[in-house]
């Protein structure tokens, strides 16, 4: 079920949210802004075909999680929802999503999604919802600052130090922001994604899932371990002992536009971020020229901690997904609405315009996907990528790890944070469910 507390502390949104809905047409449909060219030419071929009017109800990104949850709760949401693939889970698990096995294996282009892909989609062995893309994440630099700096490029560090000592020199050569590393409560997923589980991976040799935030044979929370202790150092580093970022741009209104605004200033130096940033580094509804990306940006796989027996470089992939509303009145209705946004032709299209990671092999092994010169580059990451943690629970722990950034933000040292974050997993799932690594 979804913790009681996330719904209660956003209980008040609950009623806005329900009554911004219009009244609803055959099918509905609710989705972000960022997946509007996808949805919107899915949804013009739809009503084309079927003469079927669609209620699309489309959002900003900031707060799209909560809204999800807070319909699907409350019976007010729509009949196809986009979701992000980390909630997908949990979702299903409370009996708000419909199971598309039986509907999903009578459609002809099911074939073509990657099975690994379909995990994150997946609880209990069935599949609740068909993923848009996926992606990989890296470190993005601004070129220009780093000359500024005095920093050689192509950049390729091998260690969290040469991180640290390569955002050292963008601070003395007056670089606003040397080092966005996502953290707080406000970045949401993006923290606990594009931060802290990206330096997770690379804190500690993999055996026995000693650098993960689940002890995956056993699905026992680790609440304590060298790993989750040096990547709260480095948070630490980063923003308190060395000042090496102000914190300011995790608090901005809108942190998506704050932090790409800062890059296209030149007040950044180096971002964790992730693939989508190849279309979104100025405005992901349009994408900037390949000649205007590389002429101010590169990028670079996120390196290990390097610390003996680690990981050279870490990746985790997720990415969204559509799915249905387990009391959506027409689910086949719905499906094939699903997807007809996701048909050959109009998914393409999409995923090559937009520089998307495909999760089809019809699309990935295309002449014209191959040929992204980002693209062919970037997907070669996800060779060695993992997933999230997805089982019920893992959006209460991401949470955990939201606050604990936040708190390291604050001031609160590395010990403190450490045994707040074990002592909030025993409160939540119970002492036999969190182990501890020495």
């Amino acid at each position: 079920m979804l913790r009681r507390g996330f719904l209660t502390t956003v209980a008040a949104v609950s009623l806005v949210a329900a009554a911004a809905i219009p009244a609803k047409a055959e099918v509905s449909i609710m989705y972000i802004e960022a997946f509007g060219a996808l949805i919107e030419s899915g949804i013009a071929d739809f009503e084309a075909e079927t003469g079927e009017t669609v209620n699309a109800i489309k959002l900003p990104g900031q707060g799209y999680d909560q809204r999800i949850a807070l319909d699907l709760a409350a019976g007010t949401a729509a009949d196809v929802n986009l979701i992000d693939s980390f909630m997908v889970s949990e979702l299903a698990a409370a009996g708000y999503l419909e199971p598309l096995g039986t509907m999903a294996a009578a459609w002809d282009q099911y074939q073509y999604y990657l099975p690994g892909l379909m995990e994150v989609a997946s609880y209990q062995g069935e599949v609740y919802a068909l993923p848009t893309d996926t992606d990989v994440r890296m470190l993005w630099y601004d070129l220009s600052n780093f000359e500024k700096a005095g920093i050689a490029t192509p950049w390729q560090p091998k260690n969290w130090a040469d991180i640290l000592d390569a955002a050292t020199k963008l601070k003395e050569a007056g670089v606003q922001y040397p080092f966005q590393l996502p953290a707080g409560i406000k970045q949401g997923e993006a923290t606990t994604m594009q931060g802290f589980y990206m330096a997770l991976l690379g804190a500690d040799v993999p055996e026995g899932d000693r650098n993960r935030l689940l002890k995956r044979d056993t699905n026992q929370w680790i609440g304590d371990s060298p790993a989750l202790r040096r990547v709260f150092d480095l948070y630490h580093q980063v923003y308190v002992e060395q000042e090496l970022n102000p914190a300011d741009l995790n608090y901005a209104t809108d942190i998506g536009a704050a932090v790409r605004q800062a890059l296209a200033d030149d007040k950044l130096g180096i971002l964790a971020s992730g693939s989508w940033e190849d279309a979104c580094l100025w405005d992901c509804n349009n994408p900037p020229s390949r000649e205007d990306r590389d002429a101010q940006v590169a990028w670079t796989p996120f390196p290990g901690s390097g610390e003996p027996g680690t990981m050279a470089a870490t990746n985790i992939s997720g990415g969204w997904t559509l799915g249905i509303n387990a009391n959506a009145a027409d689910k086949d209705m719905a499906f094939k609405l699903i997807t007809t946004i996701f048909d050959e032709d109009n998914f393409k299209e999409w995923t090559l315009a937009n520089h998307r990671m495909a999760v089809r092999t019809d699309i990935s092994e295309s002449t014209e996907y191959t040929a992204d010169p980002f693209l062919a580059e970037a997907t070669k990451l996800a060779a060695t990528t993992t997933g999230r943690d997805t089982i019920p629970g893992y959006q209460t722990v991401s949470a955990l790890v939201q606050q604990a950034t936040s708190d390291l933000l604050d001031g609160a040292s590395v010990d403190e944070v450490a045994q707040s974050y074990h002592d909030a997993l025993v409160d939540e799932f119970g002492e036999e469910n969190v182990i501890t690594y020495e």
